[in-house]
């Protein structure tokens, strides 16, 4: 799966990798210090203490005797002498230890504690789909995070996204938040798509759905680039869907990819029917168009037609369902012509697709930060 990659750093901090931000390598971090989470740098430095210290004692010989405490008053084999022996009274407090283990540090599951409490008691039923999909996401989703690391980030990602969007004097702290668990969910996922299968395909297919809300919702960056990485996420989580999409249908995710009952789907609005003939105009040919544009891009047109079409007929949501659905049928040609922006006819169909996203927005929260992205193209 293509990854929303960011430039390495030799010794920055894990979190400002995560951010794609330069880190002072102060320990900790003026970035973590200043949100407030913990700083893996500061992590490194007392566990490198720890071990240090906790390696001192067997430096000495295995065999050496333990010396007595010169205080320690001798002890007569004799039950009498025994029973007369008496120890002086010493408070527990007196003496200090050679070494003091570090509190455990609270601030990072208290963090995850935080997230997981708000995904299932709220986030999660800002998903799409019918109410028996939001119980699953609800419920079933994070049991299956306990078995797979990846969709346990994976969902506090999502988690931290929908409280910086509701709680915006502290969306940056939560921003670092969701930033760190959407790189760790990313590094799962791909790592795991090697195996692939009928055991974990449930687990991969959840992560990956909600990577893709991840991405959208954490793209702080609402740029043309950024879309097309996006894309190309899509286009991996289309692969999971479509080599496991017979395990899932007879799995415990099922009702999240199950075909609705159309008691969801109401009469398309003027603006999504007028989408429909937009776009038919956008796949026409320009004479002074090359020849190997011309074909990806009247395809990808009536691919966005269709979708919207489709998405139109069967579902509640059809301009998220088509904004989710169209990418994940581009073609490498289509997307190379696209990042060049030389071709009017693939911007202009392009920035349909941009006025579908925002026409989605209205509804759901993780596509809001995209208004406005069509005027830029």
């Amino acid at each position: 799966m293509p990854r929303l990659g960011s430039k390495k750093s030799r010794h920055g901090c894990v979190q400002c990798k995560a951010r794609r931000v330069k880190c002072d390598e102060n320990r900790p971090c003026g970035a973590c210090a200043r949100y407030r989470v913990e700083c893996s740098l500061l992590s490194a430095s007392v566990s490198g203490r720890a071990q240090t210290v906790s390696q001192t004692p067997s430096e000495s010989s295995p065999h050496a005797s333990t010396p007595e405490p010169a205080n320690r008053p001798s002890v007569s084999p004799g039950p009498a002498a025994a029973d007369s022996v008496k120890y002086p009274h010493t408070p527990i407090n007196q003496y200090e230890p050679i070494y003091t283990p570090p509190q455990p540090t609270t601030g990072k599951w208290i963090q995850d504690l935080e997230l997981m409490y708000h995904y299932t008691a709220h986030a999660h039923t800002t998903m799409p789909g019918v109410e028996a999909a939001r119980q699953i996401w609800g419920f079933a989703v994070p049991q299956e995070g306990f078995k797979h690391s990846h969709l346990m980030h994976a969902l506090l990602a999502y988690s931290a996204n929908h409280l910086a969007y509701i709680n915006l004097s502290r969306a940056p702290y939560y921003q670092v938040l969701a930033s760190t668990h959407q790189s760790a969910a990313l590094t799962g996922l791909n790592r795991a798509l090697a195996d692939l299968g009928p055991a974990n395909c449930h687990a991969l297919f959840a992560s990956a759905s909600l990577t893709i809300m991840n991405a959208f919702a954490d793209a702080r960056t609402h740029s043309l680039e950024v879309l097309i990485e996006i894309f190309q996420l899509l286009r991996g989580m289309s692969f999971v869907l479509n080599t496991a999409v017979p395990w899932i249908e007879n799995g415990p995710f099922a009702a999240i990819i199950r075909p609705g009952d159309g008691s969801e789907v109401s009469r398309p609005s003027a603006l999504l029917s007028s989408f429909l003939v937009e776009i038919q105009a956008a796949s026409y040919p320009l004479p002074t168009e090359p020849l190997e544009n011309q074909a990806s891009r009247i395809k990808a047109a009536e691919q966005l037609r269709a979708s919207l079409q489709y998405s139109i007929d069967t579902s509640g949501h059809p301009a998220l369902r088509a904004a989710m659905t169209w990418p994940t049928q581009l073609e490498v040609d289509f997307l190379e012509a696209l990042k060049a922006g030389q071709d009017p006819k693939i911007c202009e169909l392009m920035r349909l697709y941009c006025r579908l996203l925002e026409f989605a927005s209205s509804d759901w929260w993780f596509v809001s930060g995209w208004r406005g992205i069509s005027s830029r193209i």
